[in-house]
């Protein structure tokens, strides 16, 4: 009894019944400089016997900033409007071109707020469209985007980043980030994923990694998620085109990256070593002596050409995702400070190789 008297219980609680929880944010640029912010809210009305029913409330508004926006929503819906519970955090095209900082500021500096949300860009469309669009499948909206996005990082299409993790590329100088693409497909029904797009800075260049690639893009970065497939065409036999390909599973990849000064030159060079297991090889003929190795070789020659074409699209954005500057910030600080990075950083060599040992074929052959 006495030690209870030093207890100083739940003094900071919040009742749910007292407030509206907001689970996906959606920003887009207004037609006279101003933001729409689109939130949803799901109200869950409590059942005699059963589960209770739940319906989604989708509610829109512009204002001058995000935290304005908020405020104007609060005014439309009853209870208190709670970011802390939030999921997913989506920006229309438009407005990712901009300097991005201003419409997460609100995000960093509330306490209240979910820094493990995601956040995506909205290709070909708005914010506004996703969050109320009419899918399929999950009751809620950010059931499903949050479900769609962590099944990209888990088939290693996506980093898996959130906004905390994101801040710091955000604020420092000499690394830059790329957020998933999210895009509208089937008349509004069905919302696919569509790439990674390339930040500059603060600001979405309008370049891109697309899907088909993105498997390579998080590899040549060091991310691997639980499963990671390659589908690689490595014959031209002219026969049925089925044959020509090879699709392999990553078992372990080595990322080794290197930046070297040369009397002021930056050279860059990217080591990837890969263990693969074949996955699928409808060619087959895999007992005949030498056509593992061949393989191998096929698939080295072939990834490493793909890694200078991912490369050429990042220098190409301006988009130094490997955090090259970064390296060469602590490595080199006095070649650091004679740079403008965003004009050098285009420029530099940056060489990627790419090294393949299959280690198992399956269980026929």
């Amino acid at each position: 009894m006495v030690c209870a008297l030093f207890l100083t219980g739940c003094w900071d609680e919040k009742q749910f019944k007292n407030v509206k929880l907001v689970l996906s944010l959606g920003f887009d640029q207004g037609e006279e400089g101003e933001i729409m912010q689109t939130v949803s809210i799901p109200t869950v009305s409590r059942a005699s016997e059963g589960p209770g029913s739940e319906s989604l409330q989708i509610v829109s508004t512009s204002a001058n900033t995000p935290l304005h926006a908020r405020d104007k929503i609060d005014r439309m819906i009853s209870e208190t409007y709670d970011p802390s519970k939030v999921k997913v955090v989506l920006l229309g095209e438009d407005l990712a071109k901009k300097n991005v900082y201003p419409i997460l500021d609100d995000m960093y500096r509330n306490p209240r707020s979910n820094l493990n949300a995601y956040l995506a860009v909205v290709e070909e469309g708005t914010a506004k469209d996703v969050i109320s669009m009419n899918h399929s499948g999950a009751t809620r909206i950010s059931n499903y985007i949050g479900g769609l996005l962590e099944a990209a990082v888990s088939s290693t299409h996506a980093t898996g980043e959130n906004l905390q993790l994101l801040c710091a590329e955000l604020l420092e100088p000499g690394i830059d980030f790329s957020v998933p693409l999210l895009k509208i497909e089937d008349d509004g029904s069905l919302l696919t994923f569509n790439g990674m797009g390339l930040f500059h800075e603060k600001a979405y260049t309008g370049e891109k990694i697309g899907a088909e690639q993105t498997t390579m893009y998080m590899l040549l970065q060091g991310v691997k998620g639980r499963v990671a497939r390659l589908t690689e065409k490595i014959d031209d036999n002219g026969e049925d085109e089925i044959l020509d390909y090879v699709t392999v599973s990553i078992a372990e990849n080595d990322r080794k990256m290197k930046v070297k000064n040369k009397d002021g030159e930056i050279a860059v060079t990217i080591h990837l070593d890969m263990r693969v297991k074949i996955a699928e090889y409808p060619s087959d003929h895999l007992y005949v002596k030498g056509r593992i190795e061949e393989i191998g070789k096929k698939l080295s020659e072939r990834l490493t050409e793909e890694s200078v074409d991912i490369i050429d699209q990042l220098q190409e954005a301006n988009s130094d995702v490997f955090g090259i500057g970064r390296r060469v910030k602590a490595y080199h600080p006095d070649v650091w400070k004679e740079l403008d990075w965003s004009e050098t950083y285009p420029e530099i060599s940056i060489t990627p190789k790419v090294e393949v040992e299959i280690i198992q074929h399956g269980i026929i052959n």
